[in-house]
């Protein structure tokens, strides 16, 4: 039993300002995320060999950032809550900086074999950085699905997710109401993509409905947006410094990685293929380019 009693932590990291969902349809557990940046990515697509799991990942250059899955259907992903700092990533790219360690806590977590031994890495990790991975979570698997919140003020709040509903995170906070956006107009942003991709996952039939929906434009501000384009905001109230650069969908039962990149907002170099060459992979990778659209959206109410 993993206990959190009197632990504290801190957080200096880059943070991302994201949409992470969670949902199971047609019996497929099914992971899928909306990534957010303030610079334009250098993007690669990892897999990995390790203690004989498998794991495949997206891969920031830049930053080292990670988030994927294991052979034995144990997937993570991440949304930011300490949103203050958003332009931390952008400095880094910018000055060069030496990235932080969350990219190597979600590796890490995903060589494990169990999903009980995942949740201890990533809520207890030991290295460059000794705390806890920020913000919101969803570790799952074919079997059962967590969520974990927390920030540098809180301890973790460790949570199985109830399969019966579709479960969605943004850039405030559940657990810890005063934590994330709080209010104004960063806040509504926040629960506008929440309650956006809510609809997204409730009119999904098929697997490709969620990401097509969170890549959708629909008739609001930009900024309220799952899917945002800082090129294209048309007033200084639609301002914003973040645009979506890439889409990542998981299917953890058929053991299926599907990345989808903004050609505008993302620079994607390949697989990089670390497995011995008589290997024969488990995980299937699926590449290709967002295509924004208007059709065949869930309406708004």
């Amino acid at each position: 039993m993993i206990k959190f009693k009197d632990i504290l932590f801190k957080n200096n990291m880059p943070l991302h300002e994201c949409i992470i969902t969670h949902t199971v349809l047609n019996d497929k557990v099914l992971l899928a995320k909306n990534r957010d940046r303030a610079y334009n990515p250098t993007i690669s697509i990892v897999r990995d060999l390790i203690d004989g799991i498998e794991i495949v990942y997206i891969l920031d250059i830049d930053t080292d950032w990670s988030e994927g899955m294991n052979s034995n259907g144990i997937g993570i992903i991440n949304s930011a809550l300490m949103v203050t700092n958003d332009e931390n990533e952008k400095k880094i790219i910018k000055k060069k900086g030496k990235p932080g360690p969350d990219g190597g806590k979600i590796r890490l977590a995903l060589s494990k074999k169990t999903l009980a031994n995942a949740l201890q890495s990533i809520t207890s990790y030991k290295g460059v950085g000794k705390f806890s991975l920020m913000g919101h979570t969803f570790i799952c698997s074919p079997d059962e699905s967590v969520s974990i919140e927390v920030t540098s003020a809180h301890i973790p709040v460790i949570k199985r997710l109830n399969r019966k509903y579709n479960h969605v995170r943004t850039n405030h906070g559940y657990d810890y109401p005063n934590s994330g956006y709080t209010s104004g107009a960063s806040r509504n942003s926040s629960e506008s993509r929440w309650n956006i991709a809510q609809k997204v996952l409730d009119a999904a039939e098929v697997p490709s409905d969620i990401l097509n929906g969170l890549s959708g434009i629909y008739p609001i501000n930009r900024r309220d947006n799952p899917y945002r384009d800082n090129d294209k905001v048309k007033s200084p109230t639609e301002k914003d410094v973040l645009s979506t650069s890439t889409q990542i969908l998981m299917n953890l039962n058929d053991l299926i990685f599907n990345v989808r990149l903004d050609k505008f907002k993302s620079t994607y170099v390949g697989i990089d293929d670390r497995t011995p060459s008589y290997y024969k992979p488990k995980i299937k990778i699926d590449v290709e380019y967002v295509k924004n659209t208007t059709k065949g959206l869930p309406k708004l109410k």
